[in-house]
């Protein structure tokens, strides 16, 4: 019976101490804290929120969208209405055409690929041509280079084939279009803005990675800097905040751009273009991929022509998609690009070296304010660099 009693109590002891190691094993991990959500309500001084106001008023548009950045803080404004019968005010998520500001995105692709080394500014375009593809002796004796294309000295004209392809037929014309092509300006003579050259940049990225135009900027560019709006094919219901074109011209729906998503056909938000300025004026090791982009390559000076460069003001050199303007009495060194068509107009200008940007999207084509937008545009930058540089 002792026995039988010292096996009772010895089974219990171990059962026990089984029990005890089941209520202490380790808890579940809890979920990873999700990242905080972005701001776009950092407040601006009163001078720099009268001249976001005076950009406004010197559009004339019926509704104007703003996007202020000064460093890692953010700011996005609208102002007007969204559509002649819906008195709304835009506001950050509302959807604008990007127009020729979408090759800023293009040129930031390539120097996203650059860093990464799975392209060089010195690969010639031929390299990526469709299967079967071969140069003319032109083209094959003097080789457009990636560099060129994005910096408008490609030799290549403004525009090479009618625009509204879908994506896949677009390709295949610009190809066999420059196929033809026997007698184009030797490249980096000169600078002549093209279109064509930044839809032929957007062809080789893809080529280069084996993937869509589209997938490729989502995937490097607009996915990690959160840019949930900025695409050439919205969805219906980002559609349904776009704000009307220009109400003195025939409307112009919604559709997908693909066929010319390089060049000019990204739709956008003010809050997107906001997280997209952060990434180009960020410091620290995301440098690599501004500096890049933003490093002139082409001076003026050197060129021996230059065309289509100075709607904002006089060009002094190009970078990747940018347009360089030195320093004068109304604001410091910027880097500047205008874009127009489709009933919008579209800036952006930033201080690289303050870390201060404005982007501004706006619905009047008619009454030809681009330039009387980007000097506003451009005071409201020089007004932001004065402050940061007053606080250091």
């Amino acid at each position: 019976m002792k026995a039988l009693f010292e096996g009772v109590r010895y089974g219990a002891a171990i059962a026990g101490a089984l029990a005890l190691l089941v209520g202490c094993k380790p808890a579940p991990k809890p979920p990873p804290v999700a990242a905080p959500l972005p701001r776009f309500d950092a407040p601006l001084s009163q001078p720099a929120a009268a001249l976001a106001a005076n950009i406004f008023a010197q559009s004339e548009a019926s509704g104007t969208v703003v996007a202020v950045v000064r460093g890692d803080a953010m700011t996005t404004l609208g102002f007007g209405r969204v559509a002649p019968r819906d008195a709304s005010s835009p506001d950050g998520r509302t959807l604008v055409r990007l127009q020729s500001v979408s090759k800023l995105l293009a040129a930031d692709l390539l120097a996203t690929m650059v860093a990464k080394g799975q392209v060089t500014l010195a690969d010639p375009l031929a390299r990526f041509g469709p299967p079967g593809w071969t140069p003319t002796k032109g083209l094959s004796d003097a080789p457009i280079l990636l560099v060129n294309l994005a910096t408008h000295t490609s030799g290549l004209p403004r525009d090479g084939i009618p625009p509204g392809l879908p994506a896949d037929a677009a390709t295949a014309a610009r190809w066999s279009w420059l196929a033809q092509q026997t007698t184009l300006p030797r490249p980096g003579r000169g600078a002549q803005y093209s279109n064509v050259a930044f839809d032929f940049l957007g062809d080789a990225l893809s080529a280069a990675r084996k993937t869509s135009y589209g997938q490729l900027l989502a995937a490097e560019v607009t996915g990690p800097d959160g840019m949930r709006d900025t695409t050439a094919s919205p969805s219906a219901q980002a559609c349904a905040r776009l704000m009307t074109s220009d109400p003195r011209r025939p409307r112009h729906p919604c559709i997908d751009q693909s066929g010319e998503a390089a060049s000019g056909g990204l739709y956008s938000t003010a809050d997107d273009m906001a997280l997209w300025l952060r990434s180009q004026l960020a410091p620290g090791a995301e440098r690599d991929r501004r500096r890049i982009s933003q490093a002139i390559y082409a001076r003026r000076s050197a060129l021996a022509y230059v065309g289509g460069l100075d709607h904002a003001g006089r060009a002094t050199g190009v970078g990747l998609g940018w347009i360089e303007e030195d320093a004068d009495g109304a604001h410091p060194r910027i880097l500047e690009k205008t874009g127009g068509g489709d009933g919008f107009l579209s800036y952006v200008v930033i201080d690289p070296e303050r870390r201060v940007g404005v982007f501004v999207g706006f619905n009047n084509m008619s009454g030809h304010r681009l330039e009387a937008v980007a000097d506003a545009a451009d005071a409201l930058a020089a007004e932001l660099a004065a402050e940061v540089s007053a606080a250091r």
